[in-house]
């Protein structure tokens, strides 16, 4: 990909399964030198700045507007249930009250207890790669909900759609907000050096994690309320899915780790009485 983007110029930038206006803002270098862009999203508050790469964001032109148009339609198509299909603004913050809420199992928040004491308290990491891993948990699920005889076809467009928007945010967000600080040099040396995908690196502990962040990362995306609720609802029912195949599913190893980089992109839910909070909250 050729290095078209520079400093102001205005782009497209995909944050979760869609696209929206952005501003680049700086640009630099990163560890493998790569160029990565520091973007504001147009009529966004400054707290969703953030770096990038190349690959979140494309040019503003005829092309990519068509493009963008077309993801929204598809979104919308698959969140709207039975009611008409409404429009939504492009990049526009929303004042609006967030109707994302997961209704968390309470054996699943213990659990996200528990994984917070192994990591910030016994100083321990998940031993990569995660089995059964974030990727093989979905697509699980997925086929379940096509085997499901209760389910229509709507309802299976629904959770695929879904599940794939879940997939692009937990690749986007793992190394920038479901990480604790003691867990950055695994991934800095597993992940990110090697260029692993997330998806197929991580399991069902970081996967949960995504979900308490799920209300913070839609918030001031565009969503209507409607398919806000549309998401919590199809993540509530992965929560129960996931209860039901525990067996299957929490087979990760913790592993002793002593050494810890620093560093400003650990996830912010850093003490055991903020993840009861969040996971409470809904």
């Amino acid at each position: 990909m050729s290095d078209d983007i520079r400093p102001s110029h205005d782009v497209l930038a995909l944050h979760g399964p869609l696209l929206y206006k952005a501003k680049v803002k700086k640009m630099r270098k990163d560890d493998n030198g790569e160029n990565i862009y520091f973007i504001h999203y147009d009529k966004w508050n400054k707290k969703w700045d953030e770096w990038v790469t190349r690959d979140r964001i494309r040019p503003l032109d005829e092309e990519n507007v068509k493009l963008q148009k077309k993801l929204q339609e598809k979104h919308a198509e698959g969140t709207k249930g039975n009611r008409k299909k409404r429009k939504f603004d492009i990049g526009e913050e929303k004042s609006g009250k967030n109707t994302l809420k997961v209704n968390f199992p309470g054996e699943l928040k213990k659990t996200l207890v528990d994984d917070w004491e192994n990591i910030n308290r016994n100083q321990k990491v998940m031993k990569l790669p995660v089995e059964p891993c974030v990727r093989k948990i979905l697509d699980y699920y997925v086929n379940n909900v096509v085997d499901g005889t209760a389910k229509d076809a709507k309802q299976i467009k629904l959770s695929k759609n879904v599940v794939d928007a879940l997939k692009i945010y937990f690749e986007h967000s793992l190394g920038r907000s479901l990480l604790y600080a003691h867990e950055r040099e695994t991934y800095e040396s597993q992940v990110k050096s090697k260029k692993k995908n997330p998806l197929d690196m991580y399991g069902v502990y970081h996967l949960l994690r995504l979900f308490v962040k799920m209300p913070s990362l839609v918030n001031n995306t565009g969503l209507t309320e409607e398919q806000q609720s549309a998401i919590g609802k199809e993540i509530s029912n992965i929560c129960g899915h996931i209860v039901k195949n525990k067996a299957h599913l929490f087979l990760g190893e913790y592993t002793t780790q002593t050494k810890t980089l620093k560093s400003e992109k650990s996830m912010d839910l850093g003490t055991r009485e903020n993840i009861e909070r969040d996971v409470e909250r809904d």
